[in-house]
């Protein structure tokens, strides 16, 4: 009876930021973004059913917000240059993390997490997929995406005063992020195309164990950073913007609590793993283990 509850208690929150806390359901609110998200992740759910195959959600979890950030600048009556920098940058990243599980995935068979939920869930399969695993996802990616959208449809962004530099700073660190996702990924790739089966502890490997994790939290803190510029302007409420931190928090939630504890199961099987979890930190760089 909990998760049942829980399904629109997460409808209720994504709404609830749509609509700017139940104050616009017009075409100044985040409901086009929202509507365009719920729908790809629809789409991909009933593609999934078809090939039997849940694991593709993974795969379009980047286009996600490629979609959800371009159907907030379509939206926006005015767009200004930080509106098309901060899709542009969301559309590279998107993209790119999308086609890369693509080429990764694509033709394998159903991903070992998603076939063992299908035997537990039975003949119920088709009805609790959509709830667990493409609803979830599609609220999770928009309520990440959020603080984003807010800065892409209500900024006022001008290049002078301390808004400007705040959106320097904001997007250096998302763009430090994206070196970190980027380069993380491809030294990985080499490693495994060697065919040698060690444990990858080089480059960015060196200094954390999932540099493309620190990158992704990297790039939504970034993104959120950028939107204090927005207070200036007072286009958005002072405690609307603040309550959109939960974009860069729960992104590092997943990531620190789901992702990372499941991929380092895998990681342990290799030789050598408990010395290096011991010498790297696990996401942030220079902290203790």
């Amino acid at each position: 009876m909990k998760r049942v509850l829980i399904y629109p208690i997460l409808l209720l929150i994504t709404v609830l930021i749509a609509t700017l806390g139940f104050q616009s359901f017009d075409g100044e609110s985040l409901l086009l973004p929202l509507g365009v998200v719920f729908a790809y992740f629809t789409v991909f759910y009933v593609i999934a059913q078809i090939i039997k195959d849940n694991s593709i959600v993974d795969m379009g979890w980047g286009l996600g917000f490629v979609f959800g950030s371009i159907a907030t600048l379509l939206s926006t009556d005015n767009p200004t240059l930080l509106s098309y920098v901060v899709v542009i940058f969301i559309t590279l990243w998107g993209t790119r993390l999308s086609f890369r599980l693509i080429r990764r995935n694509f033709g394998k068979p159903e991903d070992f997490r998603y076939a063992q939920w299908r035997k537990e869930w039975g003949n119920k399969a088709v009805i609790i997929a959509f709830f667990r695993v493409f609803f979830v996802q599609g609220v999770i990616n928009f309520i990440v995406g959020s603080a984003s959208y807010v800065v892409i449809k209500y900024n006022q962004f001008e290049f002078e005063g301390l808004g400007l530099w705040i959106v320097v700073v904001g997007m250096a660190i998302a763009l430090t992020g994206l070196f970190f996702e980027v380069v993380g990924d491809e030294q990985l790739r080499r490693h495994i195309k060697k065919g040698t089966r060690t444990l990858m502890q080089k480059g960015l490997w060196s200094i954390t164990r999932h540099p493309n994790y620190f990158g992704e939290i990297l790039i939504w803190t970034g993104l959120y950073i950028v939107g204090f510029s927005l207070l200036f302007t007072k286009s958005v409420s002072i405690l609307l913007y603040f309550g959109l931190v939960v974009s860069p928090l729960i992104m590092s939630l997943v990531l620190i609590k789901i992702s990372t504890p499941l991929l380092e199961k895998h990681m342990a099987r290799y030789q050598g793993f408990e010395d290096y979890k011991k010498r790297v930190p696990m996401i942030f760089p220079l902290s203790k283990n």
